[in-house]
C-alpha cells in the first residue's frame, strides 16, 4: 500500500466497535499514516542525526535484503559524545552523497534508497555495531547502483509501530488472546461490576490486606482504589477492568506501588507497563523503596525476594542505577550466567568448599612432607588463604542466587541453612585467623577421620572442629536440596527470568517480547500513565497469554499521547483506552487528596479542571510547607504581565519565541539563585514553555551557568516533556503576545492543566495578560482569577525587568514602538526619563 493513498483510508476512530475485526482495522490506516508523518518529520531534521560511510553491502539469499558494514558514526552539525547504537527497526537513507538538507536528495544524479535494519550482528559487549542486516524498500538491482551508495544516514526508528502493526493482525507467532479486547469493544457496564460469588468472601480478605498496608500511610481514596482492584483480581469468574484517576500530586505512583505490594503478597503474576522508560523506572523505583522499607515475610516465613521483580527494556535508553540494577534483566543475566556455569557455578562452589573441609587435613600433611614447605606457620597461612578464597567465592555465588532468583526456588530450610552456613564460615575464619595453631593440634582440628589418635584438646580446637563438621553437613544438604540449572547460556537465562518473575516492569511497547516466550499466564496488567498510551499500542500487552484483569491509572484531564499526523489527530488516533472508557461513562476511582502544590498554586486547577473534588493534603496546609520560600521576591503564585513582548516564529519550525519573556525568565532564575546562595538547602527550578523554540533559546542562554552549583538545579523543558514531573519552583513562559488573543495549542485545557500543576512551592507565570484574556479560553479565567487574588504584577513596574525588556526591544530593532509615547514602556512616568536617555542618540 502506498503512503500517497493511505490518508484517504484514515477514518474517525469510534468509541464503540461492532466486531473484533472492526476494532483492529480501525487502527491500521492511521498507524501507517502516523508512521509516514513520523519519518517525514525526521527527514526535516536529517542533518541532526548520525551518519556513516558504507564500507560494503553484500547480497543475501533473500531479495532486497543485504548485509551492510559501516564506519564510525558521525553526528555532523550536532555535537554528541555518544556513539549511535543501531537497533532493529532503525530506518536509514542509503545515499550516494551526504546531504546538507532533505532537498539534496532531489538533486540531479543523486541515488538513494530507504532501508530498515532487521538484524544487528554484534558481540554481547559490542555497543557500536558496524555490521547489520537491512531490508531495502526496493531492490537495488544493478551492481553499479550498489557501488554508488556511499553513506547511511539515520532517519528514525519505527520498531514500536511495527510491533503495533503485528498485534493488529492475527499473527500466528503471537498470543491470540482477544478476551479482554472483546469485552471492551462496546462495553455497556459502568465499570462497577462485581462478581457476587466472590463478593461474599471479600470482607475478611480485604481486612487482612488493609492491615498489611497500614504502614504505607494511604488515604481513604487510595485504599478504596486498591481494595477495588484486589476484589476484582480475586475473582476467577469474570475479566474485570478498573480505572483509577490520579490528578497531579495525588500519589498515583505511591498507590501503584502499594497495589503491587498487595498483588505480590497474593502471588499474582503482574505486568506493570507505562508509555515511557521514565515512567516505568519511576514506578519500579517507588516499589523497590517500599519493598526495602516494609518487606515482611510471607505465609512460609520467607521475605519477598528481589528475584521475583524483573525490569526489562532497552538498556541504552534506560537510566539504570542503584537498586534498579538488581532487578534489571540484562544485569541479572550477567550475574547468573556465571552462577550456573558447569565449570565454575554454584554446584562447583559447594563442591570446592566441601572438598576443602574434607581434605584440608590431608593437604596440611602433604605440605609438611614437602621439603620446601616444612614451616608450619607458612603452611597454616597457605590454608587460611585457600579457605578464604573458597569461602568468599561461595558466599558471592549464593548471594547472587538469593538476590536474582525468585523466592519460590528456595525453601525455608534452604534459606535457614544458607544463613547458618554463612555464620559458621565467618566463625571458622575468625578462629583460624585468630589463634596460633600449628603441628598436631591443627591437624587434629582439620582431619575429618574421627579415628585419628590425636583428638582436639583445647576449647578453641574443639570449637573449630565442631564448626567444620556443621559446615560439612550444611554444605551437603544444600548440594542435594538446591534444584537449580547447571551449564546454561544467556538466552536461556533471559527466558528463564522472564518466565518465573512475579512482578514484571517494562514499557507498553516492550511487552511485545513476552509474546515470543513461553511464560506462565499473567493475572493482572497494570498500566501507569494510561491516558498517555494510544489504545492501539495498548493492544500489545492486552493480547498476552491468558491475561485476566486490567488496571488503568491515569488522568484524562492531562495530556494524551503525542501524535505527529494532523489527520490522525483529527481521527482520534491519540485517544487512550482510559479516555475512551471515560467517554463511555466507565466508573473511575478518583484519588482526591493532593500533596504536591502549595494551596495558592492548587486552588485554580482544582476549581477549573476537577470541579473542586480534590482536597489539599495536611502537608501543604501546614504553615511550615512554604517557610523556606518566603524570601523569594514573587511569592508562591504570581502572574508577571509582560505587555511588550513580541511573538516570533522560531526558525523553520511551527514554533514560537518571545525574547522579552526569555529575558524575564533569566532574571527570575538569577533572583532565585541569589536568594538560595548560602542557604545550605537544595532547590530545584523548572522552566516550562509550550513551544520548543522558546525552550531552545532559554537553554542556549543559560548554557551551563548553574551546572557547577551543588544543590541548585535548573532544567528547561516543554510542557509536554514535563508531564509527570515536578520541581520546587516552576517558571512558566506562555510566549504568545498578540492583539487577537490567538494561542494555538496553548489553548488546550489539558496542556494548561499540566503546565499549572508542576510546582511544589512557587509558580510564576510569565505572559501577556491581555492576549491570554482575549483568547476566551481557560487562560481568560486564569487571568481573571489572578486579578481577583491580587496576584498579577506588571513587568514594567519593576526597574530591572523594564530595562531588560527595553534592551531586548532594541536588539530586535523595534525602535518605532520605543518612540511611541503610548507604548507600555512609557506608561509608568517613573521610567520615562530613563527610557528617553536610552533612545536619545538615535
Amino acid at each position: 500500500m502506498k503512503f500517497d493513498h493511505i490518508v484517504d483510508l484514515v477514518e474517525a476512530i469510534p468509541c464503540s466497535f461492532t466486531s473484533l475485526d472492526h476494532y483492529l482495522k480501525s487502527y491500521r490506516a492511521p498507524l501507517i499514516e502516523e508512521t509516514r508523518s513520523h519519518l517525514c518529520s525526521c527527514l526535516e531534521l536529517i542533518m541532526e542525526g548520525p551518519s556513516s560511510k558504507i564500507i560494503s553491502m553484500e547480497v543475501t539469499e533473500k531479495p532486497e535484503v543485504y548485509y551492510m558494514d559501516v564506519d564510525f558514526w558521525d553526528y555532523g552539525a550536532v555535537y554528541s559524545t555518544e556513539a549511535h547504537t543501531v537497533r532493529n527497526g532503525d530506518v536509514f537513507i542509503l545515499s550516494s552523497m551526504k546531504p546538507e538538507g532533505a532537498g539534496d536528495f532531489n538533486r540531479y544524479g543523486v541515488t538513494y534508497y530507504l532501508a530498515m535494519v532487521t538484524d544487528v550482528c554484534m558481540d554481547d559487549d559490542d555497543e557500536c555495531q558496524k555490521r547489520f542486516k537491512i531490508k531495502v524498500a526496493k531492490d537495488v538491482g544493478l551492481e553499479e547502483d550498489l557501488q554508488k551508495l556511499r553513506y547511511a544516514i539515520f532517519l528514525g526508528n519505527i520498531i514500536t509501530n511495527m510491533w503495533i502493526w503485528k498485534t493488529l493482525s492475527f499473527d500466528k507467532h503471537m498470543n491470540n488472546n482477544f478476551t479482554v479486547i472483546e469485552n471492551l469493544l462496546a462495553p455497556t457496564n459502568s465499570g462497577g461490576d462485581v462478581c457476587h460469588i466472590c463478593a461474599k468472601h471479600d470482607g475478611e480478605h480485604l481486612a487482612c490486606f488493609t492491615e498489611q498496608l497500614l504502614p504505607m500511610n494511604l488515604n481513604r481514596s487510595q485504599m478504596d482504589a486498591i481494595e477495588s482492584v484486589i476484589s476484582a483480581v480475586r475473582c476467577r469468574h469474570m475479566n474485570l477492568m478498573k480505572l483509577i484517576q490520579g490528578p497531579p500530586g495525588t500519589g498515583k505512583t505511591h498507590t501503584v506501588s502499594a497495589l503491587l505490594w498487595a498483588l505480590a503478597s497474593m502471588k499474582c503474576r503482574t505486568l506493570t507497563c507505562a508509555p515511557t522508560n521514565v515512567a516505568v523506572i519511576g514506578v519500579c523505583t517507588c516499589f523497590l523503596q517500599n519493598l526495602k522499607e516494609f518487606n515482611n515475610v510471607d505465609e512460609n516465613g520467607l521475605p519477598f525476594s528481589l528475584g521475583d521483580v524483573l525490569l526489562f527494556g532497552n538498556k541504552y535508553k534506560m537510566d539504570i542505577t542503584g537498586d534498579l540494577q538488581e532487578v534489571f534483566l540484562d544485569f541479572r543475566v550477567s550475574e547468573l550466567v556465571e552462577c550456573f556455569s558447569s565449570s565454575s557455578g554454584w554446584s562447583c562452589k559447594l563442591a570446592s568448599m566441601i572438598s576443602f573441609f574434607e581434605d584440608c587435613g590431608s593437604q596440611y600433611d602433604r605440605l609438611l612432607q614437602d621439603d620446601g614447605s616444612s614451616d608450619p606457620v607458612c603452611n597454616l597461612d597457605f590454608l587460611k588463604e585457600q579457605f578464604s578464597a573458597t569461602a568468599i567465592a561461595l558466599r558471592s555465588c549464593m548471594n547472587k542466587l538469593l538476590i536474582h532468583l525468585p523466592g519460590r526456588f528456595f525453601s525455608h530450610d534452604n534459606i535457614s541453612n544458607i544463613s547458618t552456613l554463612f555464620n559458621m564460615l565467618e566463625k571458622f575464619d575468625a578462629l583460624l585467623c585468630g589463634v596460633d595453631l600449628t603441628g598436631k593440634s591443627l591437624r587434629s582440628c582439620l582431619l575429618s577421620d574421627n579415628s585419628v589418635c590425636v583428638q582436639p584438646t583445647s576449647f578453641t580446637e574443639k570449637e573449630l572442629d565442631g564448626i567444620r563438621s556443621t559446615c560439612l553437613k550444611l554444605l551437603k544438604d544444600l548440594q542435594h536440596s538446591l534444584n537449580l540449572p547447571i551449564g546454561v547460556g544467556k538466552n536461556w537465562l533471559q527466558r528463564y527470568c522472564m518466565r518465573n518473575a512475579v512482578l514484571l516492569f517494562c514499557t507498553t511497547s516492550s511487552s511485545y517480547r513476552l509474546h515470543h516466550m513461553e511464560i506462565e499466564p499473567l493475572d493482572v496488567l497494570i498500566v501507569d500513565e494510561a491516558s498517555q498510551v494510544r489504545e492501539c499500542e495498548l493492544v500489545i500487552p492486552l493480547r498476552l497469554h491468558q491475561l485476566k484483569h486490567v488496571v488503568l491509572l491515569g488522568d484524562d484531564c492531562q495530556l494524551n499521547a503525542m501524535v505527529k499526523s494532523q489527520i490522525c489527530k483529527e481521527a482520534g488516533f491519540g485517544t487512550s483506552l482510559f479516555e475512551r472508557l471515560v467517554m463511555l461513562n466507565f466508573e473511575k476511582h478518583l484519588l482526591n487528596i493532593q500533596y504536591r502544590m502549595d494551596t495558592c498554586i492548587s486552588s485554580f486547577p482544582i476549581a477549573q479542571f476537577y470541579e473542586r473534588k480534590i482536597l489539599d493534603g495536611p502537608n501543604v496546609l501546614s504553615p511550615s510547607y512554604n517557610k523556606d520560600y518566603t524570601s523569594l521576591p514573587f511569592g508562591s503564585y504570581t502572574f508577571i504581565n509582560v505587555t511588550d513582548g513580541r511573538e516570533d516564529k522560531g526558525g523553520t519550525e511551527n514554533s514560537w519565541t518571545n525574547m522579552a519573556e526569555v529575558a524575564v525568565v533569566l532574571y527570575l532564575i538569577e533572583n532565585i539563585f541569589k536568594s538560595w546562595k548560602g542557604s545550605g538547602q537544595g532547590i530545584s527550578v523548572g522552566v516550562v514553555s509550550p513551544y520548543s523554540c522558546q525552550v531552545g533559546v532559554i537553554k542556549d542562554r543559560l548554557r551551563d551557568k548553574y551546572e557547577t552549583c551543588d544543590g541548585f538545579h535548573v532544567r528547561v523543558k516543554s510542557i509536554d516533556g514535563f508531564q509527570g514531573e515536578e520541581d520546587d519552583i516552576i517558571i512558566l513562559s506562555t510566549v504568545r503576545s498578540n492583539e487577537s488573543g490567538g494561542l494555538g495549542f496553548l489553548a488546550d485545557n489539558r496542556r494548561t492543566n499540566v503546565a499549572l500543576t508542576r510546582a511544589r512551592h512557587c509558580l510564576w507565570i510569565v505572559g501577556n495578560a491581555t492576549t491570554l484574556y482575549k483568547s476566551g479560553t481557560v487562560w481568560k479565567n486564569l487571568v481573571h482569577d489572578a486579578r481577583s487574588r491580587n496576584c498579577i504584577i506588571n513587568a514594567n513596574n519593576d526597574a530591572t525587568m523594564c530595562k531588560l525588556i527595553l534592551h531586548v526591544k532594541q536588539e530586535l530593532d523595534e525602535l518605532d514602538d520605543l518612540l511611541n509615547a503610548d507604548s507600555a514602556i512609557f506608561s509608568n512616568t517613573r521610567w520615562k526619563s530613563s527610557s528617553v536617555l536610552c533612545i536619545s542618540p538615535i
